[in-house]
């Protein structure tokens, strides 16, 4: 993950984290099917044409999340060098603070996970320490009910944890 600078999912994290998108493609599937039924097996039954544009409009917003979804498996650089003992120390404040429950902590590798509130389902936060930055990436728990949206407590843990480790 340090050298591609994107978080690794796991398959069905993967699935679950990209779900967004296959919701959406249900309508252009069943515009597909109904094109195919017309134009190739001649067995379109319907009082109402096909609607192309309505069916085939939702790929956009499908692509949109697609990007939207990859885009927030990058992690975030703070270039700042720290030792070990300043970076468990922002580790741990931040922790206490925001509520993180850490599933594991070594020098190089940081994985938290936030529980439910009102804003959010809980976020998966994963922070990767090296030599002169520290790589951040904080998204809505793969684990847990799929969402598109955090409102704004992925940028919470960022700023929360930088505000600790640059004090």
């Amino acid at each position: 993950m340090k050298n591609t600078g994107i978080l690794i999912l796991t398959k069905g994290q993967t699935f679950w984290h990209y779900s967004i998108i296959s919701f959406l493609l249900i309508v252009p599937i069943m515009t597909t099917i109904d094109v195919f039924k017309y134009y190739v097996t001649h067995t379109y039954i319907s009082k109402q044409p096909i609607d192309f544009m309505f069916g085939y409009i939702w790929i956009l917003p499908s692509l949109i999340f697609y990007f939207i979804q990859k885009n927030r498996l990058k992690f975030k650089t703070i270039d700042l060098s720290v030792d070990n003992n300043t970076f468990h120390e922002a580790v741990e404040q931040t922790a206490k603070e925001l509520e993180w429950n850490i599933k594991q902590m070594t020098h190089v590798v940081v994985i938290a996970k936030s529980g439910f509130s009102w804003r959010s389902w809980g976020e998966q936060i994963t922070i990767l320490h090296d030599k002169d930055k520290i790589l951040f990436n904080s998204i809505c728990d793969p684990d847990n009910r799929p969402s598109v949206a955090s409102f704004g407590m992925n940028n919470v843990n960022r700023k929360t944890f930088e505000k600790f480790i640059r004090q």
